[in-house]
């Protein structure tokens, strides 16, 4: 949808006078965020995944218990599919409980890839993105314009998002809030080890 956007002179003239203020502004907030997304070591929590259409209609909703922590750890319990995505820091595995399946990928590092990177890598974002204020956060636009995802948008609360919203080629929408934080606090190790179970079948993805 094109929208054609008409400025009198005397509103364009004022954008122009303080448009470099803005742009000052704004950079100052992407890294206040991104310096707080850095210095965040460890969080547990519960999370709320919707998945819907652009015009709304809802597709999918999950919920679930997860557990990060710097450098690229992660454990995320779906709780209706009995699915388990674990990452050790250098191999992810998505277990499949209900159809005994484990699937395994080695971390990417792109955002595009695996959202999570945000959290958990050392990444500079202005290298894959357009990084934009929105709101009480910012939205990432992927440079590649070969990536199926279209947007990155995180609703930050302190140092953790409230909301992580994703944008994809196919026009949907998937919302991940978070809630009962809790930061920077020790995490047992095993929670990011698995172990594949005996009889399980072992697909590897590159």
């Amino acid at each position: 949808m094109n929208i054609e956007v008409r400025f009198a002179p005397y509103v364009l003239a004022t954008a122009c006078l303080f448009s470099p203020t803005l742009y000052a502004q704004d950079e100052e907030t992407i890294a206040e965020i991104t310096q707080a997304i850095g210095q965040l070591q460890s969080a547990k929590g519960h999370f709320d995944q919707i998945i819907r259409e652009q015009d709304g209609y809802l597709l999918d909703r999950q919920t679930g218990e997860f557990a990060l922590q710097r450098p690229r750890k992660l454990s995320w319990r779906i709780a209706e599919l009995d699915q388990l995505l674990v990452s050790d820091g250098e191999q992810m595995y998505l277990y499949d409980e209900l159809f005994e399946q484990v699937i395994v990928r080695d971390w990417s590092s792109d955002p595009t890839i695996n959202p999570a990177a945000i959290l958990l890598d050392d990444i500079q974002l202005e290298d894959w993105a357009v990084v934009e204020i929105s709101g009480q956060g910012m939205k990432l636009t992927p440079l590649d314009g070969y990536s199926s995802i279209l947007e990155i948008e995180l609703v930050m609360t302190g140092q953790f998002p409230e909301i992580l919203r994703l944008l994809d080629t196919t026009g949907q929408i998937t919302e991940i809030r978070f809630s009962n934080l809790e930061l920077d606090l020790e995490l047992a190790p095993e929670i990011f080890i698995f172990e594949i179970p005996q009889g399980a079948e072992v697909i590897y993805e590159n």
